[in-house]
């Protein structure tokens, strides 16, 4: 079944229409194109955004946190210099209540002297519900009187000093 070189020629001319008789189709306007994908810059800076309020999130509470170690720091060391203080504040308190600095103190700043033998007087306790002095004598009674409240307003006048 060999075709000769003529009958092959005359067999694709029949089957194909000559290259003038071609002529193109109409463009069919129904058919859908796919459509180039547009880069969703929204949704990107959407998620910028997120981003960076988070991390403006973050900063503010480590801001926080570092402003409030600052402030505890601060109030250690006062609370050490008050403590500081504080002691001092004892030990001078336990100096002042120390007998022999108020003998010091009522001799050499007020110019106290201590009293003598014979200016002691004792108190003899003998009935409860009774005291009397060593040494004194019961006085008249119209002077004693007079003696009592003069007594009594030297020792008013002496409080009051």
């Amino acid at each position: 079944m060999a075709m000769t070189a003529h009958a092959a020629d005359t067999a694709y001319t029949a089957a194909y229409p000559a290259a003038a008789e071609l002529t193109a189709l109409p463009e069919n306007k129904q058919i859908r194109r796919p459509v180039p994908k547009r880069t969703p810059y929204f949704k990107y800076a959407l998620l910028c955004a997120c981003v960076f309020a988070a991390l403006m999130a973050i900063l503010q509470s480590y801001d926080r946190v570092n402003t409030l170690t600052t402030q505890a720091a601060a109030k250690e060391s006062e609370l050490a210099a008050l403590e500081s203080d504080g002691n001092a504040l004892n030990a001078k308190k336990e100096q002042r209540f120390n007998l022999t600095y108020v003998e010091d103190v009522a001799v050499n700043q007020l110019g106290m002297v201590k009293l003598d033998k014979n200016q002691i007087t004792y108190v003899a306790i003998s009935n409860p519900e009774k005291i009397t002095v060593a040494g004194s004598e019961p006085a008249e009674s119209a002077s004693g009187l007079v003696a009592g409240i003069v007594k009594s307003f030297n020792a008013v006048a002496e409080y009051l000093n």
